[in-house]
């Protein structure tokens, strides 16, 4: 399996996709246990709007961010989708975006890289 593909199955088929489905603990296995993950909202829903990005670093500290919003993510029913990718290495960017049950898109960039199999960064924000 190139980079590539693997970068897109951590990306999409694991993190997205587990967030999506609300299964966080699948989500957060792609993460790296020592990620930096930052993430700016990109489509908002139950008060949270765009801004300052959260932080947070480490798989635990990120999965249990994500379970603490399970609820709401499905309540919006949004999905992600990786749209592009480019990488070299083991280094990458993405553009993605998030769609609402009406069809509704808002795209968003992610910087990406992977270690020891994993996502170790992880920096999206809404364009």
């Amino acid at each position: 399996m190139s980079m590539k593909e693997r970068a897109y199955e951590l990306l999409q088929s694991t993190y997205y996709d587990g967030i999506d489905a609300g299964d966080m603990v699948k989500a957060a296995s792609a993460l790296h246990e020592d990620v930096e993950w930052s993430h700016a909202q990109v489509w908002p829903h139950h008060g949270f709007v765009s801004g300052e990005p959260s932080t947070n670093h480490g798989r635990a500290e990120v999965q249990a961010f994500l379970e603490a919003r399970v609820m709401q993510l499905a309540e919006a029913r949004i999905r992600h989708k990786v749209r592009d990718m480019v990488i070299e290495g083991n280094k990458g960017a993405i553009l993605g975006y998030v769609r609402g049950e009406d069809g509704t898109e808002r795209p968003f960039m992610v910087w990406f890289e992977i270690r020891d199999d994993r996502i170790a960064r992880y920096l999206l924000r809404p364009l």
